[in-house]
């Protein structure tokens, strides 16, 4: 039992003993050890660095193939167990997870951390004078190992516990970790730090440092920070079959004390608590008398049972001492202190040597009492949700994020390399129709300015410079660059929302999504490219004469198609400017006009009388037509401005001119060889869309080899980058690929996982047990 009472028989030695010539003994044997260790561990680096030149991987990161020990394997069950319970939302905040651990506890000061480094024989752990070091758990699995090392639970990197190099950094390295791990306006996580400690004489165990408990709140912190660490405390205490190492200062007064009363509220009855007094060579030199001492070490003192009660030596105070330097004042004060001479306690109470054997004799106890029940809750929970999955997703595959983040991977990127296997003539097509939708507006300003001219020469003249000059600035080049972009863009979104209704295309939609987003956000066009556009451009303008009856019919057909476009658009429009007015909006929709709209429709008609009369009306209405509208409609008792006369004008107009401009398309069908025998059948209009079809058509083509040839690939290692950025980000995992059933599906493979390692430890702790 780890317990040690007065009632106990006094120890042979009747106490420590101090002896010089068997302590140099013991020194020089241990010396001719720590050489033969030191020799094994070169040869092995050795063999590590022949491997590495083999492999080309770092030494530091080679882990020789070994068959894992038991408490890696139980440490293994835990950091599952830790992930779980992070994971899992439970409405009263206990842990699923109640596999034994030993929980150090202690106020802030007491000694806990240098404990538990006397514990791992390093300091490893961050240290500041009278601050909060602390700031999250830290999960320390103690493993009996050749090389003294530690080693991230997350990571392969590996420090070395005798180099105070590595020993900055690995102390540096967990303060970094619990600052990250704090949220914004915090000042500690309930977040854990997993750590692996390998040593010669290690003992095997798992202990948790806690923050260490306050008494107030200083500047600097948030103003709940004191419940915050009673909460993460009370929390890893409850769990039933946790071993609570409860760390009291010695040189601090028993009535200031604050975790003997949480523990004595968390574990009333002492079955799972160990006591431990630290600095009580302070609490010597401080005057504290042996009765005291003893009520202390009997656990007569604190309002609090334990298993047992234990006095340690945790330093001189100097931060520069080595373990070994205290471990061997510890020794030497036990011998000769006066507070702990003839036989008051016996030697097992103290030390810490041997309150380590005493927890650690406690801890494989809980293991080898509560494995089995922890097995058999998950062993249920898994059957429950097993049957549930089957209920609500009957024949689906259990697909957790990581399974669905590398379909979607591999279904995003087949997709971006399948446009490269797009036909040609379907890129030229789609093309066509983006770049007219773009550049049409543009077009029909040109044309229609154009279309004031009183000649076929005025009307050529005006297209070919203001045509030139928009080619000459770029902007053109310009403007088919980013339809370019936003068609291959375009195509991409197709493919990848191609699918819909399937479960898995569903859950992954938000990962598509965010690669679009991702990839057009940095996507942009070279300069380069942009100039060879400008010349196919200003190349397809020169050339004004359409050769052949085929493509001036095409040219007809391309125009009457792109005017009937901008038609129906117009005639939109002008529905909105003059709001509901047939009879069937009015009766079967049940809309009607307002005042103004009503007013705007009366303008309307009253243009269209102008435009009826004279077809051929220039763009401008004349301020005698504008005067002579506002005087019919005053005669209707509307009363109507000159700028509410030309802004229906516009739309009017527009309406107009393109409906006689389609009228000239359908006349000029057989003008390609009639304009040689009448000017009546010139056509510019023909012509200027047929040079408008050029351009279009060599752009498109241009535009089509600069996808394939450059913008697809640069796309498809964009996307590669991007969905590799976030296999790496289980956050943007998270954010990305949602909903109930990939949820279920991570915790139903968790909990498979889980099982099956506890399965594996038991069987491995089994074997053990029958071998001893």
């Amino acid at each position: 039992s780890p317990s040690a009472s007065r009632d106990d028989p006094p120890a042979d030695t009747g106490g420590f003993s101090y002896n010089p010539a068997k302590d140099r003994l013991l020194h020089s044997e241990i010396r001719e050890l720590q050489s033969k260790l030191s020799s094994l561990e070169k040869e092995n680096l050795e063999m590590r660095q022949q491997l590495a030149k083999q492999t080309g991987v770092d030494p530091s990161r080679i882990r020789l193939g070994r068959q894992k020990s038991l408490i890696e394997m139980y440490t293994d069950v835990l950091n599952l167990l830790t992930e779980f319970d992070a994971k899992s939302s439970r409405k009263d905040g206990k842990f699923i997870n109640t596999l034994p651990q030993v929980v150090v506890v202690g106020d802030q000061s007491a000694g806990k951390t240098s404990v538990l480094e006397m514990v791992a024989n390093a300091r490893i752990f961050p240290r500041g004078a009278g601050e909060m070091m602390t700031r999250s758990p830290v999960m320390v699995t103690l493993s009996e190992g050749s090389e003294h090392v530690a080693v991230f639970s997350d990571s392969s990197k590996v420090y070395s516990l005798k180099k105070e190099q590595d020993l900055r950094s690995l102390r540096s390295e967990i303060e970094s970790r619990m600052r990250a791990s704090i949220q914004e306006g915090k000042t500690i996580s309930s977040k854990p730090i997993s750590l692996t400690v390998y040593g010669p004489q290690l003992k095997r165990m798992v202990l948790v440092d806690l923050p260490g408990i306050i008494s107030t709140v200083t500047t600097g912190m948030a103003a709940s920070t004191r419940e915050e660490i009673i909460a993460v405390c009370r929390r890893y205490m409850e769990n039933p079959n946790a071993i609570i190492m409860c760390i009291q200062d010695g040189a601090v007064d028993a009535e200031r004390s604050i975790v003997t009363d949480l523990v004595s509220q968390t574990d009333q009855e002492g079955q799972r608590t160990i006591f431990v007094l630290t600095k009580v060579d302070m609490a010597e030199r401080g005057g504290m008398k042996q009765d005291r001492m003893l009520s202390i070490l009997d656990g007569r003192l604190f309002p609090m049972k334990a298993l047992g009660y234990y006095a340690v030596v945790t330093g001189k105070g100097n931060t520069g001492d080595s373990v070994e330097e205290i471990q061997r004042y510890e020794r030497e004060y036990f011998a000769r202190s006066k507070l702990f001479q003839n036989g008051m306690l016996r030697e097992a109470q103290l030390s810490t040597r041997n309150m380590v054997n005493a927890v650690t004799e406690e801890f494989w106890k809980m293991v080898r009492d509560s494995i089995s029940d922890q097995a058999l809750h998950f062993k249920t929970l898994r059957y429950n949700l097993e049957a549930e999955w089957r209920n609500r997703y009957p024949g689906g595959r259990t697909l957790d994020r990581d399974d669905l983040f590398e379909l979607g991977k591999a279904d995003i990127l087949n997709h971006v390399a399948s446009l490269q296997m797009l036909q040609p003539s379907k890129w030229e097509s789609v093309l066509m129709d983006c770049l007219w939708d773009e550049v049409a507006p543009k077009v029909l300003d040109i044309f229609v300015e154009a279309a004031q001219g009183r000649s076929a020469g005025e009307f050529n003249t005006s297209a070919d410079i203001q045509l030139h000059k928009w080619a000459d600035s770029q902007q053109l080049a310009q403007l088919c660059a980013e339809v370019g972009l936003d068609t291959m863009f375009g195509q991409l979104h197709q493919k990848l929302d191609g699918v819909e209704g399937d479960r898995f295309h569903t859950l992954s939609q938000g990962m598509r999504e965010e690669v679009e987003r991702l990839s057009r956000k940095d996507h942009h066009w070279e300069s380069y490219n942009v100039d060879q556009l400008k010349y196919v451009q200003m190349s397809a303008l020169d050339d004004k004469d359409v050769p052949s009856a085929e493509q001036w019919r095409a040219a007809v057909e391309f125009m009457t198609s792109a005017l009937r476009k901008q038609i129906k658009v117009a005639e939109e429009d002008l529905e909105k400017l003059q709001g509901p007015t047939s009879t069937y909006d009015r009766w079967v929709r049940w809309k009607s006009q307002s005042p103004a709209e009503a007013q705007r429709q009366a303008v309307a008609e009253e243009l269209n009388k102008f435009l009826a009369a004279e077809p051929s009306h220039p763009s401008k209405l004349y301020m005698d037509e504008i005067l002579t509208v506002q005087r019919v409609l005053k005669t209707r008792g509307l009363n109507v401005s000159e700028e509410e006369v030309s802004y229906a004008w516009k739309y009017v107009y527009n309406l107009h001119f393109l409906r006689q401009a389609e009228l000239t398309a359908i006349k000029c069908q057989r003008g390609f060889v009639l304009r040689q025998h009448s000017p009546e059948y010139a056509c510019p209009e023909v012509e200027f869309f047929w040079r408008v079809q050029q351009v279009m058509k060599s752009s498109a083509h241009t535009l089509r080899v600069q996808l394939l040839d450059r913008e697809v690939r640069q796309l498809e290692q964009r996307v590669k980058t991007i969905v590799d950025a976030i296999a790496f980000d289980d956050k943007r995992k998270r954010e990305l690929i949602r909903g109930d059933a990939v949820d279920k599906a991570e915790q139903l493979k968790q909990v498979r996982l889980i099982q099956e390692k506890l399965d594996i430890f038991r069987e491995a702790l089994s074997k053990q047990q029958k071998r001893t």
